[in-house]
């Protein structure tokens, strides 16, 4: 399937993703599609405006995508909370990037509410969660309702955020995935005293959570992680054994 190109002024369609790869026939440009797609002209595709009427539009139209929160037991104040939102079909002859039509939205934005980033869920299992950002910076999900820098739980997912903050865990914000480096460190400790990374309990769960534990032992006072059991993420842990129990399981 292909969708308007979100590198350059595209009203044809044409970029499409298919396996491991990208291209886009208009511009020409063309990588490895690792889920992350940086765009110069953010702004120009991804507004305000677009977010809010897609915010609306979830709730108005009650679609595929309300029934899914639902299902994943995010009440509708979390859902508003964060301006999770849906484009729907009928906007394809408007002037709406349709890269975002029928897919959930994630809106993220910095500590000044500023919207930096765009996470979209697809439908189907290949390519299931897109990201577009406006810049190379990382980008915390969740950091714009932190007012107590103390500490923070950091999570994988978006789900594992929105569980946390449905369970008024308000110092948790995610990372979006398992990769550990040197900036997502660094931009941590320069903003909280003491981080508790809770990773998936899977084999990036378990990398990640030896890389804290051997790369960056010095900041053993600082720095706690662990993994949850296996096949098990915050979400669906909390789920099941409460909030109490994850908690006295992360030992804070």
């Amino acid at each position: 399937m292909n969708f308007k190109c979100p590198f350059h002024n595209d009203k044809n369609a044409s970029f499409s993703i298919k396996n491991n790869f990208f291209i886009c026939y208009g511009c020409k440009k063309k990588g490895v599609n690792n889920n992350i797609f940086i765009v110069k002209k953010f702004e120009l595709y991804f507004d305000k405006k677009i977010i809010k009427y897609a915010k609306y539009n979830l709730f108005l139209n009650k679609n595929f995508w309300l029934k899914y929160l639902l299902i994943r037991e995010i009440n509708m104040i979390t859902a508003l909370n964060f301006n999770l939102g849906c484009l729907n079909f009928k906007l394809k002859n408007k002037n709406i990037n349709n890269i975002l039509l029928n897919r959930l939205i994630f809106p993220i934005l910095n500590e000044k509410n500023i919207l930096e980033s765009i996470g979209v869920k697809n439908l189907n299992y290949k390519n299931k969660y897109l990201f577009f950002s406006k810049n190379n910076n990382l980008n915390l999900y969740g950091i714009n309702y932190i007012n107590n820098f103390n500490y923070v739980i950091v999570v994988e997912g978006y789900f594992d955020l929105l569980t946390l903050k449905k369970n008024f865990i308000k110092n948790s914000v995610s990372i979006l995935g398992s990769n550990i480096n040197c900036n997502i460190i660094i931009k941590l400790l320069n903003k909280f005293n003491k981080i508790y990374f809770c990773f998936d309990g899977d084999f990036a769960g378990y990398n990640a959570d030896y890389i804290i534990k051997t790369k960056y032992k010095k900041f053993k006072n600082r720095i706690f992680s662990t993994t949850l059991p296996y096949n098990y993420d915050p979400d669906n842990y909390i789920k099941k054994f409460g909030i109490i129990s994850f908690l006295k399981y992360l030992k804070i």
